[in-house]
């Protein structure tokens, strides 16, 4: 039973090409999320010079904007009461008016401000598309059109990020957030053009999807529980690592800020080949079995990063086994997870994004720490571990002890 009735008696599951023309304009528009939110990691040096700031106030508006994820699984929650394409309309308004505002108004409060929205935003947006796609497409085939709608976290870097890069070169860092800004406008009228209006349930229905009710039932589920700690640590690990790998490139391999920049490019080709991997492998390899693989190979890899700490060329390519292991498996649990409580799928999925923000968060605060007083093996070993704990998470959700079932025929 569905909070909503999208899938009968519904145009778009009837046309086909509109399906797919609304599955193109919503990864267009995670695509400029996704570029808002990962802005400021390789540019942070020309920001802070902009705003006349140190360095480490732009960096800590990380942490903020990882943070959002709490707010937004408060906000998503409500998509299963009043509907996900009123939801998604209200991010896409958010994004456009914080990314309008800080390209208009060059101060550092106006930045923060910014990011937090469209952090906001994106949690929202998220996994309000999520339940959204659940609600028409057969989980034998979810793997594949979350993958898809995925490739924009991938596009982020591999083509969003370099070409802010050029934009900032040759106008200035407040540029790129005024494009994104109109093209989020231009995403937000054919969005509330093509996508049908959400068709409510009777109040009873209503009722029963209340904030609170929604989180009480879901936290019952042993196999949300172990998806929402699975997502936890992988989430912390992955962060642990990424805040610091810059300054790993540029401290033992002296690379300039422009090629570490540059350098995101590689991480987003392992994102757009994991996310691949999760289209065209995943549902036949079965979810489960895919992110058990995906999770042990990705430990490996984090344990494998200071053996290859002898030459840029093997750390660039341990780098890209751990984002690609990462990206096909966290991929390939947000299509298993969007399955787990049918009747509130965007409030399952909005806590998956909080508890994963939470991990962000955590591992942000961590690597900088370790990475500082300890260096790079403590940051790989932290990781290496956390990952491992993620494994066991999964497993613990997931399995279940057969009983032994005694009926009344069987006692005669």
């Amino acid at each position: 039973m569905q909070s909503y009735n999208l899938i009968k008696n519904n145009s778009m599951t009837k046309h086909p090409k509109q399906f797919a023309g609304f599955i193109t304009i919503t990864t267009l528009t995670k695509l400029l999320f996704n570029i808002t939110r990962r802005l400021i990691y390789p540019f942070a040096p020309e920001f802070a010079r902009g705003l006349n700031v140190e360095l480490s106030a732009i960096t800590s508006v990380i942490a903020i904007n990882q943070g959002t994820s709490l707010l937004g699984a408060v906000g998503a929650s409500f998509a299963d009461k009043y509907g996900y394409r009123i939801l998604m309309l209200f991010s896409v308004g958010i994004l456009t008016i914080g990314t309008f505002a800080v390209g208009l108004i060059p101060i550092y409060s106006v930045l923060v401000i910014c990011l937090f929205m469209a952090g906001l935003a994106k949690s929202i947006f998220d996994p309000s598309l999520q339940a959204f796609i659940a609600n028409f497409v057969p989980f034998e085939k979810r793997g594949q059109i979350i993958g898809i709608t995925e490739l924009a976290w991938a596009g982020s870097t591999l083509v969003g990020i370099p070409l802010a890069g050029i934009i900032i070169e040759r106008f200035s860092w407040q540029t790129p957030f005024i494009i994104i800004g109109g093209l989020s406008l231009i995403c937000f009228f054919i969005i509330l053009k093509i996508m049908p209006k959400d068709k409510r349930k009777n109040k009873a229905d209503a009722t029963r999807t209340r904030m609170i009710t929604n989180w009480k039932t879901i936290i019952k589920d042993r196999k949300v529980l172990g998806i929402l700690s699975f997502v936890f640590f992988m989430s912390l690990a992955n962060d642990n690592l990424f805040v610091i790998y810059g300054a790993w490139l540029e401290q033992s391999y002296n690379l300039s800020l422009a090629a570490i920049g540059f350098g995101t490019i590689l991480i987003g080709i392992s994102e757009v080949l994991g996310e691949g991997f999760t289209v065209f492998f995943s549902d036949r390899i079965g979810l489960k079995k895919t992110i058990i693989i995906g999770v042990s190979l990705c430990a490996c890899s984090y344990f494998l990063l200071p053996a290859l700490n002898i030459g840029l060329a093997y750390v660039l390519a341990g780098l890209f086994l751990v984002f690609f292991t990462f990206e096909f498996t966290i991929v390939t649990c947000m299509s298993l997870s969007t399955e787990l409580v049918p009747e509130l799928r965007a409030s399952t999925m909005s806590a998956f994004f909080a508890i994963g923000g939470i991990g962000r968060v955590a591992g942000a605060f961590s690597g900088g720490f370790i990475w500082s007083n300890y260096g790079l093996l403590p940051i790989c070993l932290v990781s290496g571990f956390c990952t491992c704990a993620a494994l066991i998470s999964i497993l613990a959700g997931f399995y279940q002890k057969k009983s032994r079932v005694i009926t009344k025929n069987s006692k005669n």
